[in-house]
């Protein structure tokens, strides 16, 4: 930072990551509005009946295909956006043609799985109607194929049209297939929407980049073997996160019926789902950026505390205000019957704080193609946290669970960085720990209010801390970045 040219260089990377996270989180909370959206036409042409044959479709098309294309969507990104960032475009070219005849051959593989498991779920599911699934599945595989080359040739803004219209095709197809045809419609919408989504994909990731695939290639054989190793260490720590996630739904279950289990998912949602919004952008930009810089460890460590720095300085506020208005908004969002898990979910609001400080160190070994390491933290925290909650929750219930699942989270912060400090040479930037310093003692403060107080004192109190926060983290970006004043020139025009 004493040089002006490095001044220069961290004012281009604090605005590039706000202008994105702030695009990509924007993408995201328009496909949670379509969802909501969506369910509630379900909701209203299916019933509950039909909703429940619509989450057996969904999540049997989305485990045959995670479980099928070998990490290709993930895993083709980083190869990509090394080969991309040479700036040879025939070799860029070259590289997208493996990917792309990759995504065909683990595609047809999740296909042809997709018709023999019929047989093993005839009794759940209706033959004919689960044989129209099989082609989605080829379907997911292309259309991964190509999101990891829009992501990898850094094409973000066609990303950015691409996510905006698969949320409004899904919309416009669900709505009248569930009219017409009601539960029948189930895999017909799915199939539609499906082929509509790959074509619109293909139409944005061709331009500049025609489709072309080579199956029998053995050079596109061979290039995309790295591909593979790296994919199927990503699915392999991805059944981890699942097992470990169904073994604490099964122990809640068995310990206090389903109802605690409903608890603890809303609370767990709460929490860490809705509040990942911040993060959306870290496959489709974050991650192509480090992976391009994995030769360079001093820009490698740049990056990833550039990265750091701004999430710390949008999600803290964000999580105050959280802890706060929780009373306020689970009740809106869901019922009143949801309230017992609203101290779980304040209580694992630290969670996401440490995730913030964590989350841009662990993508290291993904762009270092290291599956090994990546799957052994996965492996660790995933046996940490399956051991640890059912523990904690059979003795003290929801609320400690909530902050055992804090505990967790700064556990895996210390082992990440310990582990990658000796491995990738990672180098934590300390210029500006004092200022993760007061955004964790003002959320950590808030979650005090939040367990103490009530009424009044809580909200004033509360949103003075979140104001505060949120000042700070203005102060810091107003000073570091233009991204503000370019948003106060925009309002003004309108004005």
């Amino acid at each position: 930072m004493g040089s002006p040219k490095g001044h220069k260089k961290k004012d281009n990377g604090l605005n590039h990551i706000l202008k994105y996270t702030g695009i990509f989180g924007m993408v995201q909370v328009l496909n949670m509005l379509m969802n909501i959206i969506r369910n509630k036409i379900a909701a209203i042409f299916l019933g509950p009946a039909g909703m429940g044959m619509l989450d057996m479709y969904n999540k049997a098309s989305n485990l045959l295909s995670q479980s099928t294309n070998f990490g290709i969507s993930i895993s083709g990104v980083k190869h990509v956006s090394e080969v991309s960032v040479q700036n040879d475009h025939a070799k860029t070219l070259h590289y997208a043609t493996t990917l792309r005849t990759y995504s065909v051959m683990v595609g047809l593989f999740g296909m042809l799985a997709c018709i023999c498991c019929h047989w093993l779920l005839r009794d759940s599911y209706e033959t004919v109607n689960f044989l129209l699934l099989s082609p989605t599945i080829l379907m997911m595989a292309v259309t991964g194929g190509e999101m990891a080359i829009m992501k990898g040739t850094r094409r973000l803004m066609r990303l950015t049209k691409v996510s905006v219209l698969v949320a409004f095709i899904i919309l416009a197809v669900f709505a009248p297939f569930f009219y017409l045809m009601r539960s029948q419609g189930i895999p017909w919408a799915l199939l539609v929407s499906q082929l509509l989504v790959m074509l619109a994909t293909l139409h944005y990731s061709t331009l500049g980049l025609p489709y072309h695939i080579a199956l029998f290639s053995r050079d596109h054989l061979r290039q995309g073997l790295p591909m593979l190793r790296l994919g199927i260490g990503l699915i392999i720590a991805g059944l981890f996160g699942q097992g470990s996630t169904w073994f604490i739904n099964y122990f809640i279950e068995q310990s206090n019926g389903l109802g605690d289990v409903g608890l603890y998912n809303r609370g767990y949602t709460m929490a860490v789902v809705y509040a990942s919004i911040i993060f959306s952008a870290m496959d489709a930009d974050y991650y192509p950026r480090l992976s391009a810089t994995a030769k360079d460890v001093t820009l490698q460590n740049q990056t990833i505390n550039h990265q750091i720095e701004v999430f710390v300085l949008l999600i803290a506020p964000f999580l105050i205000f959280f802890a706060i208005g929780m009373p306020l908004i689970i009740p809106i969002l869901f019922s009143k019957a949801f309230v017992p898990c609203i101290s779980m979910s304040v209580g694992a609001l630290l969670f996401m704080y440490f995730r913030a400080l964590c989350l841009p160190v662990s993508y290291l070994a993904l762009a270092r193609g290291d599956s090994k390491m990546y799957m052994f933290t996965e492996l660790v925290y995933d046996i940490l946290i399956a051991t640890v909650v059912p523990i904690v929750y059979a003795r003290w219930g929801l609320t400690a669970t909530g902050f055992t699942i804090s505990a967790c989270g700064l556990l895996d912060l210390l082992m990440i960085y310990g582990l990658y400090r000796w491995r990738y040479h990672f180098r934590f930037d300390f210029s500006y720990l004092w200022i993760y310093i007061i955004h964790g003692v003002l959320l950590g403060g808030a979650i005090a209010l939040a367990f103490t107080t009530h009424g009044l004192v809580r909200w004033v109190c509360g949103c003075t801390l979140g104001v505060v926060s949120l000042w700070l983290s203005f102060h810091i970006l107003s000073k570091e970045t233009d991204f503000i004043k370019k948003l106060k020139n925009k309002f003004r025009r309108h004005e």
